[in-house]
């Protein structure tokens, strides 16, 4: 293989990892962004890493189709485990938009599917998008193509992986994200579930009289102004934990 067909191979194991990250990162994964943008995207972000990492690594000339299936494998599998946590954060947060309209009686209002095409909530579309701009705004993407540069020198191409230790992590980060998705959402679930014990308590005393049908409005007009109150508070504090699970990737 020539030198250029040498570099040419390391760039392709670069772009492969680049592109599976763009593919299930939030805000490049979302369906109302063209297939063609995203690659162009990848193409672009990939040649710009690989000129940034030089000659870090290297791999064996003249592969063959055993090889290069494997390091195809190998690498969208380490963009996998760079990007689930982030990903799953993300649909923690749209966890939280369901149980809160949920919980203030607004469970049947659908909303506009934002990033894919599963039917979901209003208040979880507006999680998401407002998620989206913000991981954007931040400068929390750039933070995350600095972790992906550093991962070329931590899990190197074409070097074996241990599965194990990514699924234990994972796992970790799955029971994390929920406790904090709950925690912000703690103000409204507590109001919601002592207006339903304030309304059985009083219904079990005037059980002639509809008390949940009389309680639904309170509920739903106290959830929303408690939503009003701390929405902003709500996803600014989770784009904060969101940076912080940026910075821990590696």
């Amino acid at each position: 293989m020539t030198i250029a067909g040498f570099a040419l191979f390391d760039y392709f194991a670069v772009f492969i990892r680049t592109a599976g990250c763009i593919m299930l990162l939030p805000g490049f994964s979302m369906r109302q962004l063209p297939v063609r943008i995203r690659l162009y995207f990848a193409i672009g972000a990939s040649i710009s890493i690989f000129a940034l990492i030089g000659n870090t690594f290297s791999l064996k000339a003249n592969p063959n189709i055993a090889e290069i299936t494997a390091l195809v494998f190998t690498e969208l599998t380490i963009a996998a485990a760079l990007v689930f946590s982030v990903r799953f954060f993300f649909l923690a947060l749209s966890f939280l938009g369901e149980i809160i309209m949920s919980f203030m009686g607004m469970n049947p209002m659908p909303g506009t599917p934002i990033g894919d095409d599963q039917a979901t909530t209003t208040l979880s579309s507006l999680f998401n998008i407002t998620a989206v701009v913000l991981f954007f705004s931040t400068g929390l993407m750039m933070e995350f193509f600095g972790a992906l540069i550093e991962s070329f020198a931590i899990f190197p191409p074409g070097e074996v992986i241990l599965g194990g230790d990514i699924v234990e992590r994972l796992t970790e980060n799955l029971s994390a994200f929920f406790m904090i998705v709950l925690r912000l959402g703690a103000p409204i679930v507590i109001y919601a579930i002592v207006m339903n014990l304030i309304a059985g308590m009083v219904n079990k005393l005037t059980p002639q009289i509809p008390v949940y049908f009389v309680t639904t409005p309170f509920l739903i007009c106290g959830g929303l102004v408690i939503l009003v109150w701390m929405a902003d508070d709500m996803l600014m504090l989770f784009n904060v934990e969101l940076q912080k699970l940026i910075d821990n990737l590696l």
